[in-house]
């Protein structure tokens, strides 16, 4: 069964945290979707929609890497409940915010949540998953996430059409007590301590520096695809065009995931890498050209493509590069570098939208894209661009010692 794939990918705490990353996935999806327009909505500019994600995603990038040291050392559930609870209070108080400095205040609260909740369940996912099947098992937990982006952008569309934004926060309230509910059926034996997690504090993994300089440069575009391209589409009038891009995508995106889950395992991580970020590049290029339906039909299938095994890819990568006792710092430092290349392209693109034009802001996207695929191959390469090898039980020491 080739789509469904290894059953050492369905255990019960795999499961667990497939049920964790589809619901927060869900719930943020909604929140960034509808945010962008309140915040015009409440008289805010272009560039406090890109400062909307700036604020959440700066708190993440300095939460994740210490997070994923925490995890190492005192197990995922008790870091993800304190993460539910401010998803929870933060939605709350989103609904009395008045004005777009308010909301962007609030967003340092979705902010903690996000780094106290998914980088625990990508941690679990990563520790939790046989060797040779991690690259899978990453690939099928980042393909429930995408759930997210299927179900996300009709559902906050729904919602406010239905009951407005307030009824949209009570969602993701609900969200948050579903994942309450999982995160507390999680085995206790796999939520307690890990014995192997370093003793000393330390704020970034070395090993995962160079795959993380390379995502950030890689993800420098990517805040534009959901904060300015539905803005972009609508100015022009190519409304209909929008709705084809945010149906091809998620649908392209989740089957390219599930059927190329476990392709870097077999492949080789880095290869799949490289090429997944350069078609990121080209996609970006594609959406700074005028929005027509043809032109984000095609951006929607290049970008789902080169995201439905980036991610993943480069996890399995940074996993299998790491010293085994701080696996958990590696995650986090790589997840925190997706969130530095977000911070600084939501800002950097949203001055360019606002001086010279959306189109504009798409094109510097490709660029830094293309300076990841550089840095990746640089900074990575050499031996490990050698046809891939099948991890075995020596591998983990091998890693250890290996080039940076």
């Amino acid at each position: 069964m080739p789509l469904l794939g290894s059953r050492a990918v369905f255990t019960p705490t795999l499961l667990a945290c497939y049920g964790i990353t589809a619901a927060v996935h869900v719930a943020s999806i909604v929140l960034n979707t509808l945010l962008p327009f309140h915040v015009v909505d409440l008289g805010g500019t272009k560039t406090q929609v890109g400062l909307l994600f700036s604020v959440m995603t700066m708190v993440s990038m300095f939460l994740r890497p210490t997070v994923g040291g925490w995890v190492d050392r005192f197990g995922a559930r008790p870091v993800i409940a304190p993460g539910i609870a401010a998803l929870v209070l933060t939605s709350l108080a989103l609904q009395l915010a008045t004005t777009p400095v308010a909301v962007i205040i609030l967003m340092v609260g979705l902010g903690i949540a996000n780094g106290l909740i998914t980088t625990p369940a990508s941690v679990l996912t990563a520790l939790s998953s046989p060797a040779k099947h991690r690259g899978e098992a990453l690939g099928t937990y980042y393909l429930a996430g995408s759930l997210g982006i299927a179900i996300g952008p009709p559902l906050a569309f729904g919602l406010r059409a239905v009951g407005g934004m307030r009824l949209a926060f009570a969602v993701v309230v609900a969200f948050a007590l579903v994942l309450a509910v999982i995160v507390a059926r999680l085995p206790a034996n796999v939520a307690g301590p890990a014995a192997a997690g370093p003793r000393r504090l330390r704020l970034i993994s070395r090993s995962a520096l160079a795959v993380s300089f390379a995502l950030v440069l890689s993800t420098i575009g990517h805040s534009s695809v959901f904060a300015f391209l539905p803005l972009y589409a609508v100015g022009q009038g190519q409304t209909a065009a929008l709705a084809w891009f945010f149906v091809i995508y998620p649908v392209w995106l989740i089957t390219w995931r599930a059927l190329l889950r476990g392709v870097s395992d077999r492949l080789g991580h880095l290869r799949v890498s490289v090429l997944a970020m350069s078609m990121l590049a080209v996609a970006y290029l594609v959406l700074a050209l005028p929005p027509t339906t043809p032109s984000l039909a095609l951006a929607a299938l290049v970008l789902a493509s080169g995201n439905a095994v980036l991610y993943p890819t480069l996890a399995a990568l940074v996993v299998e590069r790491a010293p085994e006792a701080e696996r958990g710092l590696a995650l986090g430092t790589l997840s925190g570098a997706w969130d530095l290349g977000v911070v600084v392209g939501s800002v950097l693109i949203g001055a360019i939208a606002d001086r010279v034009s959306y189109g504009a802001g798409f094109a510097v996207g490709a660029g830094f894209a293309a300076l990841g695929v550089g840095a990746l191959g640089i900074g990575v390469g050499g031996p490990e661009m050698a046809p891939h090898t099948p991890p075995t039980l020596a591998a983990p020491r091998q890693s250890r010692g290996a080039p940076r």
